[in-house]
């Protein structure tokens, strides 16, 4: 899966793309200790992806192309 990092912008998040096989994976490129959470968010057509949003604990840190466990 793809993982990106929320930015200000799309073009920004875009430059963290990176590939991730597990949430355990996120958690180290992010830091954050919490609760992660991925649910389906939206088809976004900039970038042709159906986009997941990733929480930890409530707090937006990113966004992936697919479910990540």
């Amino acid at each position: 899966m793809l993982f990106r990092e929320h930015r200000g912008s799309l073009e920004d998040s875009m430059k963290t793309v990176t590939n991730v096989e597990s949430l355990k994976d996120i958690e180290k490129i992010c830091n954050f200790k919490g609760e992660y959470k991925i649910k389906y968010y939206c088809f976004d057509d900039r970038i042709n992806w159906n986009t997941y949003i990733v929480t930890c604990d409530d707090k937006v840190i990113g966004f992936t192309n697919g479910i990540v466990l």
